[in-house]
């Protein structure tokens, strides 16, 4: 029963300290949905160089993409016409930061950290994409030696099966000013309340269902760390410097890690004990990689810029992480719940952002389980369907 206690205790006062600066960070994905155009980064990260990677760094910060959901959108890139160099800037900057994330760094470890992460992510997402563009030269010589047929054409009119598909009705003879493929889209521009409308189920509904189920992994992780390990455990048994960030590295280049839900979890071991360098190593490389975006890497990027996307990101995230204690760590201001409570008008409302945070994830939650026991659902009938002669109607198709 105490274990339980210290365990709730610890949970609720992670959604007490989280939960506003969420709402305020689906607030700005929602906002971000709503005013960015459609078409907006295959404009400008298509074509070769610096440019358009440090755009594709500068650009993946604010979009609300986890590890895994940006791997359609950077596949997507690369077939629309941007480099390695610039796919791989996009794909590793977009999930190590984000709208909701920034926010709840500041909350958590103070503004400081909450600055170093977002550059520190630019960064490497930088060095990656000119590192695997430089490269990449010899294979762009060769893909320039074959015939005009087999070279991937840019843009979702083209006849080749590798193109993305968006609907384009108008013949790849014909002028794409009227089509997809147009910098100015054929549908109509939308007004400010559809715009709104967007914003809102986008930073309401989509990014709470997309983040849901990992949330609660991470806020549950993070509470029963801090109900198990006593402070300081970590420094006096696993120690300093090096050791603690490879082991954060190791940890968490393979998994899946949210750059949200590890926050709250680096919170909890910082408390344990970990060094701010060390926790910022597990921020940095952890939603940057797992199984999934290496496997994409490979396929799009080729098994060298892969490696050259991995050895980047392990070795800033531990010099970032070494150069942060050294020289930063005086600047990390852990969050107190006790403290922010003292004061009444903030404790209510924190208290009030903590309520509609549990609310919306409370709800999200209970949609995912309903969308799990309706695939359940219909998987079970079209079995029965394909091993049993059909009963009804609606088996048959």
């Amino acid at each position: 029963m105490a274990f339980l206690q210290a365990w709730w205790a610890a949970f609720w006062g992670l959604i007490f300290e989280s939960g506003l600066w969420l709402m305020i960070g689906f607030a700005m994905a929602g906002a971000m949905h709503a005013i960015v155009p459609r078409g907006f980064l295959e404009r400008h990260l298509a074509g070769r160089g610096p440019w358009p990677i440090f755009k594709a760094s500068l650009l993946g910060i604010p979009l609300p993409l986890c590890s895994c959901s940006v791997i359609p959108v950077a596949a997507g890139l690369r077939r629309g016409g941007a480099s390695r160099g610039a796919s791989a800037a996009f794909a590793i900057s977009t999930p190590q930061t984000g709208e909701e994330s920034i926010p709840l760094t500041w909350a958590l470890f103070g503004p400081v950290y909450a600055f170093v992460r977002p550059v520190v992510a630019v960064l490497t997402a930088f060095i990656a994409g000119m590192l695997i563009e430089l490269t990449s030269s010899r294979d762009r010589v060769a893909e320039a030696s074959k015939p005009d047929t087999a070279l991937p054409i840019a843009g979702c009119c083209s006849s080749q099966p590798e193109a993305p598909s968006c609907g384009c009705a108008t013949p790849k003879e014909e002028p794409v000013t009227s089509s997809c493929c147009s910098s100015t889209s054929a549908a109509a521009p939308r007004t400010w309340g559809e715009r709104i409308r967007a914003g809102l189920r986008h930073g309401f509904v989509t990014m709470p269902l997309d983040l849901a189920v990992w949330l609660t992994i991470g806020f549950v992780l993070a509470a029963l760390i801090t109900a198990i390990v006593p402070t300081g455990w970590i420094e006096s048994n696993i120690g300093t410097g090096l050791v603690p960030m490879l082991l954060m590295l190791l940890v968490g280049i393979p998994l899946y890690i949210c750059a949200t839900s590890s926050t709250p979890l680096a919170y909890t071991l910082v408390l344990a004990g970990l060094s701010p360098g060390a926790a910022l190593v597990l921020l940095l490389a952890g939603p940057a990689t797992n199984l999934a975006t290496i496997t994409w890497a490979i396929k799009d990027l080729g098994v060298r810029a892969t490696v050259i996307y991995l050895i980047v990101i392990a070795v800033v995230a531990v010099l970032a992480g070494w150069a942060f204690d050294a020289f930063l760590s005086s600047f990390v201001h852990l969050s107190e719940a006790g403290a922010m409570a003292e004061h009444e008008q903030v404790g209510w409302l924190f208290a009030g952002g903590a309520i509609a945070f549990s609310v919306l994830l409370g709800w999200s939650l209970t949609i995912k389980v309903i969308e799990l026991f309706s695939r359940e659902t219909a998987a079970c009938a079209r079995g029965a369907c394909e091993t049993e002669p059909p009963k009804s109607d609606c088996c048959s198709h």
